[in-house]
């Protein structure tokens, strides 16, 4: 039973017509104020046993103080999602920018390019000469859809794409360095109940670095709970103050642990 309707999920939330049209329609028949632009599957549960550390309560205080008081100015204004850039909390933009500042972040790998918002974003945090290197599938340029990037944003090398699939094995070894180096992991990528699972896998592989951190994004889904709560590594759930969806970080200083 707990595959099927883990199978049943997996499909609606692969299928975003689909799921947006399940979740509007009940939203309608079980909600005072059905006035909301997304809505998802959910469940109730208990938060993880799985300790926090000092160093997470310290950054993430001063990320979100930083964060509440930060206006974003980076992207296209003309594109669908720039609207988002600066909710908070809501969206997970300006905590983003916010964890990278509180942290001083020196470099920053993001697993998941999509429209570069969000490498835009964490650019905004990063002193320079940070770096951010970020990794997708498809090209920036070769979307089939505008991205908020120009050619201009990778003149000055603060910002590096790589093209290739982080949890096939030869690659992430090719790529071994650079996640080593990384102050900050943010993953962004599927959700498909695979990839995240396969990256976690690979990152046992990472070598301990004091204040390094993993920012899961979309933790909230349902296809993501039990990959968040098998973490065992000293985590925390911000998403009162990141993405509606779910945001979570994990401090990396002794290697993940799951």
């Amino acid at each position: 039973m707990k595959n099927i309707l883990k199978k049943i999920f997996r499909i609606i939330s692969l299928n975003k017509e689909y799921s947006r049209m399940i979740n509007e329609t009940l939203s309608k028949k079980l909600l005072r104020d059905n006035n909301i632009r997304d809505i998802r599957p959910s469940l109730i549960y208990s938060l993880d046993d799985a300790e926090s550390s000092d160093y997470l309560f310290s950054i993430i205080s001063d990320a979100i103080k930083i964060a509440y008081k930060l206006e974003l100015k980076c992207g296209k204004k003309n594109l669908s999602d720039s609207k988002f850039l600066n909710e908070f909390p809501g969206e997970h933009y300006k905590i983003l920018s916010s964890i990278v500042k509180a942290t001083n972040a020196k470099e920053v790998v993001e697993i998941g390019t999509y429209t570069g918002l969000g490498t835009l974003s964490i650019k905004e945090g990063i002193n320079p000469p940070g770096k951010i290197t970020t990794y997708d599938l498809i090209g920036w340029d070769k979307l089939g859809f505008e991205s908020h990037f120009t050619k201009d944003d990778f003149k000055d090398g603060s910002i590096k794409q790589i093209l290739g699939d982080l949890s096939e094995n030869i690659f992430f070894e090719e790529n071994l360095e650079t996640l080593n180096r990384s102050d900050i992991i943010f993953m962004d990528a599927s959700k498909d109940d695979n990839f995240e699972y396969k990256m976690l896998k690979q990152f046992l592989k990472l070598k301990p670095k004091i204040g390094k951190l993993l920012i899961l994004d979309d933790i909230k889904f349902i296809n993501m709970i039990d990959l968040w709560r098998s973490i065992k590594s000293p985590k925390f759930d911000i998403s009162s103050f990141g993405h509606w969806s779910g945001t979570g970080i994990v401090d990396l200083s002794e290697g993940l642990k799951i």
